[in-house]
């Protein structure tokens, strides 16, 4: 024996204690280890997640201004919402100059699911004045609020829409809502350079018509040419494709082309889509319906433009189709636009202008009907933006993302078929925030629509003051 038996039996019972307490030692260290190990592995896997979405928005050229997790936002811009890193929606991006966006820049408020996007805009108007012409009560107004729904379907297949909920005027102040859907397509998507889009489509008749949401413009009231001459906003149902080719990192060129309905002016009884006095509203009364059309003979619309460093884009864009029952007159509407936006040291500059033509095609019988000859007018707007030195020492006020005031000047022209209107409108902005602001101005009708020496007609007092607040949400 090695050890007296009384030193045996006390000296096994600590050996095996020992032996337990370093195995269970052993045991917890081990487990601790592969808790550790397991937790760097789930790093790395959501690191190398990140990774390949990079490289897959990167393998299509259009993609460049997309970053994997979140696109680029614009300068002063808050994104409101993450959106898909991997998503086939290659937007243009709300890095784009606001008068240069197109119908997929909107700020969203939130992402369900990351492939629905929900928002909207609202727009609440006081006018010192009424003008039944311009459809403008006196006082305050809800004027409208538009909530927008876009969707990522399947890789490649995207949904957009914007539906209006817009307080009706005519003639007396009503709570009356008038519910319209300004958009509702689908995009197939084959490359960045050719896209299929079907549905309710925003007609790319100049700039304002798919870029006129309340937060974007600087005035209030939309130009007179593109009320009128281009009755923003004009939708129709249609099919047809899209797309932007790069020609160099500073050059790029856009397309729309399309076939939709066109307008509904003229019935065979010889009737009119508006009494004869009120021809100033015939186009805009004329829109077509988005569930059919009134004749066989379909519509052409399209816009071409050149986009230079994304500060210039200029355009040109047309309508042509039978506008009458019988199919036997034509409607053709030839649009011309501009925008340039261009920071100068701490100060913004915006130009912009549009000009547009409505040639009415008549035989005996629609000019016997009262069908006008030709609608034409322009609009040229001008605006300086900045934030005073002395302002920004009031953070909560002056200092928010993208806050700016901005001096506005507008002049709008025209001619409809001798029933002529001109405006001066300047005015100031104030934007807490890229996506809200506050708009000033007053505006000097130097000549008013609507025939107003017709017996009959009443004449309103179309000068004073216009205030809004708009805002994306």
């Amino acid at each position: 024996m090695l050890f007296p038996p009384c030193q045996s039996r006390t000296f096994l019972p600590v050996v095996a204690l020992a032996a337990l307490s370093g195995s269970l030692s052993g045991g917890l260290q081990g487990q601790t280890r592969e808790a550790v190990l397991e937790g760097e592995l789930k790093s790395l896997r959501e690191r190398l997640e990140k990774l390949e979405n990079v490289a897959e928005s990167r393998k299509n050229p259009g993609a460049s201004d997309v970053e994997a997790d979140r696109p680029p936002a614009a300068e002063g811009t808050a994104n409101h919402a993450e959106l898909p890193g991997a998503s086939p929606w290659e937007r243009e991006g709300l890095e784009t100059p606001a008068p240069l966006r197109g119908v997929y820049d909107k700020p969203f408020l939130t992402s369900l699911w990351r492939q629905v996007h929900l928002g909207g805009y609202t727009e609440l108007e006081y006018h010192s004045f009424e003008d039944g012409i311009l459809g403008i009560p006196e006082g305050f107004r809800m004027h409208r609020t538009n909530l927008f729904l876009f969707a990522d379907i399947l890789d490649k297949v995207r949904f957009g829409s914007e539906l209006e909920f817009e307080t009706e005027f005519e003639g007396n102040p009503s709570s009356d809502i008038g519910v319209a859907v300004e958009m509702a397509f689908i995009d197939w998507v084959l490359f960045e350079e050719f896209k299929v889009r079907g549905g309710a489509l925003l007609v790319p008749l100049g700039r304002i018509n798919v870029n006129h949401d309340g937060p974007i413009r600087e005035l209030t009231e939309r130009p007179l040419v593109s009320t009128f001459v281009i009755p923003t906003t004009l939708t129709e149902a249609g099919v047809g494709a899209h797309g932007r080719i790069a020609a160099t990192e500073s050059l790029s060129f856009g397309y729309e082309l399309y076939a939709v309905n066109g307008f509904n002016l003229l019935g065979e009884n010889g009737e009119l889509a508006v009494d004869p006095v009120e021809k100033e509203q015939l186009l805009r009364e004329g829109r077509t319906s988005l569930g059919g059309d009134i004749n066989s003979g379909l519509a052409s619309t399209g816009r071409l433009s050149a986009q230079v460093f994304k500060h210039l884009e200029i355009g040109g864009s047309w309508h042509v189709g039978t506008y009458d029952e019988k199919g036997d007159n034509v409607l053709a509407i030839i649009a011309g636009d501009a925008a340039l936006v261009q920071t100068i040291g701490p100060a913004k500059l915006g130009l912009e202008a549009e000009i547009a033509t409505s040639e009415f095609e008549r035989d005996d019988f629609a000019k016997g009907a009262g069908v006008p000859d030709r609608f034409w007018g322009y609009y040229v707007q001008g605006s300086l933006g900045g934030m005073p030195e002395l302002f920004k020492s009031v953070p909560h006020v002056f200092a928010g993302e993208g806050s700016m005031f901005n001096l506005v000047l507008r002049y709008d022209w025209v001619d409809l078929d001798g029933d002529q209107g001109e405006a001066i409108e300047p005015g100031i902005t104030f934007r807490p925030v890229t996506d809200s602001v506050f708009k000033f101005s007053y505006k000097f009708t130097q000549k008013s629509l609507g025939l107003r020496n017709i017996p009959g007609r009443v004449h309103f007092d179309d000068d004073g003051f216009v205030f809004s607040f708009s805002t994306y949400f």
